[in-house]
């Protein structure tokens, strides 16, 4: 008998252990999730205007927090001083203007440090802002004006060949610096005739100036295959964690894609995280900036061409801006750009 019960528990033991195993090798369970935050350093492209609002849209809706991401955003300045953070290795990512990066980039010939993963625009913002009663018109009028640009602006580095197409004398052009705050202000006083900024900034300039009317000379106007922004990262970020940028890309691109459809929540999330902004011209900057993001609602965002990356490259080694003999595939990660 007891070597019948001995037999009977063992038997009932073995069942239940076999059960066990098998419940837990054939139920579904979900995938290991990191167990570790990654943090990052990102940088504004230029201030914390509307256009930058993204970024916050991308924190407060938690995206980057479901891309298991911590980041720390700080404002950045003008093109070149960007550029200079990030291959310091005090930001991780900025949208830097594509063109700029070209630039300077190849004067510096740091071609090895940074790359580009997305596009941020899929046209140059680059333009000329001015106000109606300044008396300039057109291109042509510039000739006798001032226009503040930050130190190391790539409006300001670009003028040369914007001038050349447009038809003005650039050496009758004076420019001044003027940090990117203080841009819409100093229009406004008078303090300078025009200002180097994005084309989306008119409504910062026109609320600045108390409702006067703007003018906007867009540099795409005859720089037609340039890119706008472009989310720039180290090329060691992109060797030693792959994973980490197209996790920061794509909620990045999230936020975009967020901001320029609700343009208006978008403003009110950036003036939660910067007090400064107004809000009424942030939303009216992104509603501006929608097209430069897609042409059309089915595109897709963020995509690079590299054939259009080298058109871009043949424009600025025709201006003599860059030296020649430079390939795309030195300024953009083309396999972790998204994919049309």
């Amino acid at each position: 008998m007891r070597l019948h019960r001995l037999l009977m528990v063992a038997a009932t033991a073995a069942t239940l252990l076999s059960a066990a195993g098998c419940g837990s090798e054939d139920s579904p369970s979900e995938p290991d999730k990191p167990t570790t935050v990654d943090k990052v350093e990102y940088l504004t492209g230029f201030g914390t205007f509307g256009r930058e609002a993204y970024v916050y849209v991308a924190l407060e809706k938690g995206y980057f927090k479901e891309a298991n991401i911590e980041v720390s955003i700080k404002p950045g300045g003008s093109t070149g001083d960007n550029l200079k953070v990030l291959r310091s290795g005090q930001a991780d990512f900025c949208p830097i203007d594509f063109t700029g990066m070209l630039v300077d980039l190849s004067k510096q010939d740091a071609l090895d440090e940074l790359t580009a993963v997305a596009a941020i625009h899929q046209q140059t913002l680059n333009a000329i802002i001015t106000l109606e009663d300044k008396g300039i018109k057109s291109p042509k009028d510039l000739e006798g004006k001032t226009i503040g640009s930050p130190a190391g602006g790539i409006v300001q580095q670009m003028f040369p060949t914007y001038a050349s197409l447009a038809g003005i004398d650039a050496s009758k052009v004076k420019f001044v610096q003027v940090p990117p705050p203080q841009q819409p202000q100093a229009l406004a006083s008078g303090a300078v005739d025009a200002i180097g900024q994005f084309a989306v900034g008119k409504p910062s300039a026109e609320a600045a100036a108390g409702g006067k009317k703007a003018l906007v000379l867009p540099y795409s106007d005859y720089l037609t295959d340039l890119y706008g922004n472009a989310l720039v990262t180290t090329t060691k970020l992109v060797k030693e964690n792959p994973d980490l940028v197209k996790r920061f890309r794509d909620a990045l691109l999230k936020g975009l894609v967020y901001a320029i459809e609700n343009p208006e929540e978008a403003a009110q999330i950036l003036v939660k995280h910067q007090p400064g902004q107004n809000e009424k011209a942030a939303a009216a900057e992104l509603e501006l900036m929608k097209p430069y993001v897609r042409s059309n609602e089915s595109a897709t965002v963020g995509v690079m061409d590299s054939e259009r990356v080298a058109r871009a490259i043949a424009i600025l080694q025709g201006a003599g801006a860059i030296k020649p003999g430079l390939k795309p595939e030195q300024f953009v990660t083309f396999d972790l750009v998204p994919k049309a």
